[in-house]
Formats: C-alpha cells, sequence, structure tokens
C-alpha cells in the first residue's frame, strides 16, 4: 500500500479507500487482507492483468498519434469549380497521396458545390465564393485573377474603351452559361459601364467557349485559369486587357472549422505553389502582360 501510495502520489488511506470502493463497484474482493505480506486475489491477479494491458494499449495509441503517420487524413471529398479542375486535379492528386487515404474530386459550378459543402458531402471547396455569409467555415485565398477578353487570332486587337464598346456591340459575344459565377460577374460589370451587349450564344463549359473564339465565331470574356484549362487552343486566340476599369475574382479554399487541423493550411499552400509553377509559365509565355493578370495570395 505504501508503495502504491508513493508510486500515485496519494496517501496510504487514500489508496485503501480507492481499493474499497473498486471492490464494491466490481462486487468481488481484489486483496487477501489476511495474509501477509498482502496479495492479490484470483479477481484482483485478473484485474492486474486487464489493466497491464490496458495500459500498453493507450501507451501504442498515444506513440501511433505523435508518429509522422498523424498527418495522413483518411478520406478528402474535395469540390472545386469546372474552370480549375486542368491541370490542378492532377497536380494535388499527385502531391496528396502519400497524405490522404482516399480523394474524390467533383466538377462543377459554383452553387451546386456551395450546396454540398454545406450539406456535408464535401469536405473542402474550392470556388470564386468565400462563404462569409455563414458561420462555421474556415476560408483560405488562394489567388486573384483578373476578367481577360478572348478574340480570335485573326480578328484586329482594339484598343482604349470606346474601341472595346464599339467591338463588343458589333462582334457576337459567348457567354458562359447564365447561372455560372463568371456569367454573373461579367453581367455585373456591364451594368456598371452601362454597355448593352447583345445577346448572341451561350455555353455552359469553358472548353465549348474558348473554341468557339479560336474558330471565329464570336468572342468572350473569362479569366486566365481558363485560358489555363484550354492551353491547347492558344494559337488560335488572342488574349487581351479590358480597357478601362478592369475586374477580378478571388479563389478560395474552404473547409469547415476545427475538422481538417493544419491539413487545410497545407492543402491551400500546395494550391498556391501550383498557380505559381503550373499556371503562370504558361499563361505568361501566351501573353507576357498576364504576369500581372494573377496575383497568387
Amino acid at each position: 500500500m505504501t508503495a502504491a501510495a508513493a508510486q500515485a502520489d496519494l496517501t496510504q488511506s487514500a489508496v485503501s479507500r480507492q481499493i474499497l470502493n473498486l471492490e464494491r463497484r466490481l462486487g468481488v474482493s481484489l486483496i487477501e487482507r489476511g495474509s501477509r505480506p498482502l496479495k492479490a486475489t484470483l479477481a484482483g491477479q485478473k484485474l492486474v492483468n486487464v489493466a497491464e494491458r490496458l495500459i500498453a494499449e493507450a501507451s501504442a495509441v498515444r506513440a501511433q498519434l505523435q508518429s509522422a503517420d498523424v498527418r495522413m487524413i483518411p478520406q478528402l471529398r474535395l469540390g472545386l469549380i469546372d474552370s480549375l479542375s486542368d491541370p490542378l486535379v492532377p497536380i494535388l492528386i499527385k502531391a496528396l497521396r502519400d497524405r490522404v487515404g482516399s480523394i474524390s474530386v467533383a466538377t462543377g459550378f459554383m452553387e451546386p458545390l456551395r450546396q454540398r459543402l454545406l450539406k456535408r458531402e464535401l469536405d473542402a471547396v474550392i470556388s470564386a465564393d468565400p462563404f462569409d455569409d455563414v458561420d462555421g467555415f474556415e476560408r483560405f485565398e488562394l489567388f486573384q485573377e483578373q476578367f481577360v477578353v478572348l478574340v480570335s487570332r485573326g480578328e484586329p486587337p482594339f484598343g482604349d474603351e470606346s474601341e472595346f464598346r464599339s467591338f463588343a456591340t458589333r462582334f457576337p459575344m459567348i457567354r458562359s452559361g447564365s447561372t455560372t459565377g463568371i456569367a454573373q460577374r461579367v453581367e455585373q460589370h456591364f451594368r456598371r459601364m452601362r454597355l448593352d451587349v447583345p445577346q448572341a450564344f451561350s455555353c455552359d463549359t469553358i472548353e465549348s467557349i474558348v473554341s468557339l473564339v479560336a474558330s471565329g465565331v464570336g468572342w468572350s470574356i473569362l479569366t486566365p485559369v481558363c485560358v489555363r484549362k484550354c492551353i491547347s487552343l492558344a494559337p488560335a486566340i488572342q488574349v487581351l486587357q479590358l480597357p478601362g476599369a478592369g475586374f477580378s475574382r478571388h479563389i478560395y479554399l474552404v473547409v469547415r472549422q476545427g475538422e481538417m487541423g493544419s491539413f487545410a493550411k497545407q492543402l491551400s499552400t500546395i494550391c498556391r505553389r501550383a498557380v505559381q509553377k503550373s499556371y503562370m509559365p504558361p499563361l505568361v509565355a501566351v501573353a507576357p502582360w498576364m504576369v500581372d493578370a494573377i496575383t497568387v495570395a
């Protein structure tokens, strides 16, 4: 009793009371009190064996949690807007395969991705939606990008804002689908400019829009990451700056607060590096001025 009390930093009487309480709860005697020195009963010895095994297992769990394996998360359900899917998705999968047990990726429009994150169908979303109107989310800004004008290679480029206004009303514009975030931002910009651009064509996919521009069907307003997604069509298009007051969008990584620990910050760092290394050089090769079209956070 004296040795046990010293090890537990208790008084001998406190240890005796604890043992008596344990015997009452278990309904068995744990110590043969008539023997000298004291020894455990059969039930007491069995309890010692079980306790030693549990303590060993607890120590093993602690060691595992303190090891590098704790950085591995079992599953990541990631959603991202379609304009970022290529080449970001392959880059992320390669970078995360040693840190995540399984990865599933959903691409699409911003609003459906938002709803899936709110419904806990996704763990993280990369989009232009900061989720700043709802509580319980962490957001990491990845980059900001300016909207740009795409015209076919054979189309003479415009100069100032006056020339752009004339161009925009004379040539058919290929719009993004009306429900997309890009379309809504573009229409807001036209309203600010008090510019009435006739309806001509609209497409839901970035590839279709850029392909039509490359074919000389019309022109469009997209963002640099959209150009990067369709980089194979770059020889057939011109990427031009918007004259006058331009406009931009911010891209965020959003996760539920407190659920991913430091992994969310690591993921945001991987995304920023991917934009810097795999997006910027090809875009600058297409149009050198685009070095200023994307600002990595």
